[in-house]
């Protein structure tokens, strides 16, 4: 993020994500600067969830076979696929006996918002 007179502000401290989350990203762009500072027993809610395919690890690793697509002109590419493997794991989070999360404590990270919007036209729970 930068201002008008060009100055650089990085942002370290993270309040949101699990230090398994945030690992590889501070590796990689922040030289194993970034803090995690989120509440750990929201962070850490999830751990025992049936779905994981690793107990302890907060993280899915889903490859999907797929096409890409846009809508019109937009230079903003979407998997269609993507968007209903993403909207399946909501609906499993938001139906888990064991652990249930409100369809509003969903988040989806994505780094185009194009892949969002399928996913959240679905999701209605």
């Amino acid at each position: 993020m930068s201002d008008i007179s060009g100055q650089v502000t990085k942002l370290v401290k993270n309040y949101r994500s699990h230090e398994a989350l945030l690992t590889l990203p501070s590796r990689l762009f922040y030289h194993r600067e970034l803090e995690v500072c989120a509440d750990p027993t929201v962070v850490t809610s999830l751990l025992g969830w049936e779905k994981l395919p690793k107990k302890g690890f907060p993280l899915i690793f889903h490859g999907v076979r797929g096409s890409e697509a846009r809508e019109g002109k937009s230079p903003s590419w979407f998997n269609p696929a993507e968007a209903v493997q993403v909207l399946r794991y909501c609906c499993l989070l938001a139906q888990s006996i064991s652990s249930q999360v409100s369809a509003s404590d969903i988040g989806v990270i994505t780094p185009y918002r194009k892949q969002v919007r399928p996913a959240q036209a679905r999701l209605v729970l």
